[in-house]
């Protein structure tokens, strides 16, 4: 199952939050916090115009994650308001059921003060007590360096990168990074 231990990590500023499995009566706070995230921030693939998901959407997205010993969805909490949220997926098909990816997002408020490493902290441990998942990847903006130093913090490494990767409105390209922690 895709659940986590409810846990409390003080920030650096010595605020105290609650990382927790997504539960799917959060599904109306992640849609609005999606919605915020998207809309401030530059190194998102989706764009507000493409953020269509309704919260029956939402709920049967977060159902389909509890329920697969291979997803987690999890969020972090401050005072009933969602200020992060990660999701990882591993492979559909036998040869990449090992493997997985995810995707984290922290409120703008709140970034930099500890948020995204207890998410990260979470996702790796929950994935070192599931044997069968052996590699957690990501994909990062490579001009995203404060998201890179704290991927290489947790023990990311570099494997490679995608040039021109994404294209953005304005006609502009910018280069991925291809990040990966080996749990065995």
């Amino acid at each position: 199952m895709g659940q986590i231990e409810l846990n409390p990590y003080k920030l650096k500023n010595g605020q105290e939050v609650q990382v927790r499995t997504a539960r799917i009566e959060d599904a109306l706070k992640i849609l609005e916090f999606n919605k915020e995230i998207i809309s401030n921030s530059p190194y998102l693939l989706t764009t507000e115009e493409e953020f269509q998901l309704t919260v029956e959407q939402q709920k049967d997205f977060i159902k389909k994650i509890v329920n697969d010993e291979g997803k987690l969805a999890i969020v972090a909490e401050y005072r009933g308001d969602i200020i992060g949220f990660l999701d990882f997926h591993n492979g559909n098909k036998k040869r990449i059921k090992h493997q997985g990816n995810f995707g984290m997002s922290v409120s703008s408020s709140f970034r930099g003060k500890g948020i995204g490493k207890a998410l990260l902290i979470e996702l790796l441990n929950w994935a070192k007590m599931h044997p069968f998942i052996e590699k957690v990847s990501l994909e990062v903006f490579a001009s995203n360096t404060n998201a890179i130093f704290l991927y290489e913090k947790v023990g990311f490494i570099v494997e490679g990168q995608k040039q021109e990767a994404i294209k953005d409105d304005l006609g502009r390209y910018f280069d991925l990074i291809l990040m990966a922690y080996f749990t065995r």
